[in-house]
């Protein structure tokens, strides 16, 4: 290997680095993939990747050095880009191939997402009105919830047109739903508008992100962790401020509403809004069609495992064994599919996530109930501990007892 294709590839495995990370992938997985897909080329791949940091080391045989750093741009999920690059990556094998996998690579983060516009819009209204009632909320929080997240989705794509807001698009959009959720209670007093506004506001809540960061935690990725951690707490902050300014001002517009008393539903109605919740996640995680089963099977199962134990047990035990269990079921379905085990471990996480935790002991802080506040926060990094610990032992203790090499790249 002379050093003009050593350059070159150091440079494919650079941007493949760089196409998982703008997939989603954690650090941990990024450094993986990287060093199995060096061993297939024969070289040694020394990675070190964080949040918006990627660094590797080329090692050829004759021991030629090639060292590529690059920023790394500002991440989303998106797991159909997840499985092209996982059936690229196991496709490799000859260096000599190597401009064929770069085009490879340039066709798949050339595709358009494959969920945006009306569609994308809509899933956000199916997964406000699930949320709404996975929070204890009734027909009218559902009614209220999907309506204000059908209005903040569309919002959300048209301000992403304006990357100079930055920061400020959160406080924008918690503000405006905010507002919307208090002039809903005057129009439909028998309900709360806190649930309304929570529910409508959750496609942005980082409960996934804290998890995700806790795992890097767990794996010694410290730099990529606490960056991750620390983003999604000042998210959550500017989620909050928002969220305050929002009700300050329609307060000041409109008289001041007492919440009405949430109707109870019956206990069945649970599992449907779990299934729908797997429906709208296909929006969220830009997947394709065909993994809708999966999704829904994934979130129904998280959910069973949760209810089963926490009533036994408690809720830090029932978040660990639904993450288990569906950290279990992906490594099951990669296995038998060979498609990525995510398909099944994100929905059935998202399921699970604290971010609506943080976000109510947040707003308890503001209103300065401190007791009730850092109680909810505790909660949040306690759940987000334990559900990063379910999925940890599953990614380690599955390919041991399927007696398979793991082909799980994220």
């Amino acid at each position: 290997m002379n050093e003009q294709s050593l350059a070159q590839l150091a440079l494919f495995l650079r941007n493949l680095g760089l196409a998982l990370h703008l997939s989603g992938a954690p650090a941990q997985a990024v450094e993986r993939v990287l060093s199995m897909v060096g061993q297939r080329f024969g070289v040694k791949v020394e990675g070190f990747a964080v949040l918006t940091f990627l660094a590797l080391t080329v090692v050829a045989p004759s021991g030629v050095r090639r060292t590529e750093m690059l920023r790394l741009p500002p991440y989303d999920y998106n797991m159909a880009r997840l499985i092209a690059l996982q059936a690229l990556c196991r496709e490799i094998s000859d260096v000599a191939d190597v401009p064929d996998y770069v085009e490879r690579l340039e066709a798949i983060m050339a595709q358009p997402v494959a969920w945006s516009g009306w569609r994308y819009a809509a899933m956000g209204l199916l997964l406000s009105a699930s949320v709404a009632l996975l929070l204890r909320g009734g027909w009218v929080e559902m009614l209220c919830g999907g309506l204000i997240g059908l209005l903040f989705t569309a919002a959300s794509q048209r301000l992403a047109g304006f990357p100079r807001l930055g920061p400020a698009v959160p406080v924008i959009l918690c503000a405006a739903a905010a507002i919307l959720a208090q002039g809903l209670a005057h129009l439909l007093p028998q309900q709360s508008p806190f649930i309304s506004a929570v529910a409508g506001v959750v496609l942005l809540l980082p409960g996934f992100t804290l998890t995700v960061a806790m795992s890097e935690l767990a794996t010694q990725n410290y730099l990529a962790g606490t960056g991750r951690l620390t983003g999604a707490v000042i998210l959550l902050f500017l989620m909050g401020a928002g969220l305050a300014i929002g009700t300050a001002l329609s307060q000041a517009v409109w008289p001041q509403v007492a919440p009405g008393s949430v109707t109870p539903l019956p206990a069945w109605v649970i599992w449907p809004a779990v299934a729908i919740l797997g429906v709208s996640l296909l929006a969220v995680l830009q997947a394709p069609l065909s993994a809708l089963p999966v999704s829904i099977g994934a979130c129904l199962l998280a959910w069973a495992a949760y209810s089963l134990t926490s009533a036994a047990l408690g809720n830090v035990v029932g978040a660990f064994c639904g993450a288990l269990a569906v950290g279990v079921a992906g490594h099951l379905y990669q296995w038998l599919s060979g498609r990525p085990a995510v398909l099944v471990e994100t929905p059935g996480l998202i399921t699970l996530v604290p971010g609506s935790l943080g976000f109510r002991g947040l707003h308890a802080l503001m209103q300065q109930e401190s007791v009730v506040g850092i109680n909810l926060m505790t909660d949040m990094l306690t759940t987000g501990a334990v559900l990063a610990v379910g999925l940890l032992l599953a990614d380690n203790i599955m390919p041991l007892l399927l007696r398979r090499e793991s082909r799980q790249l994220v």
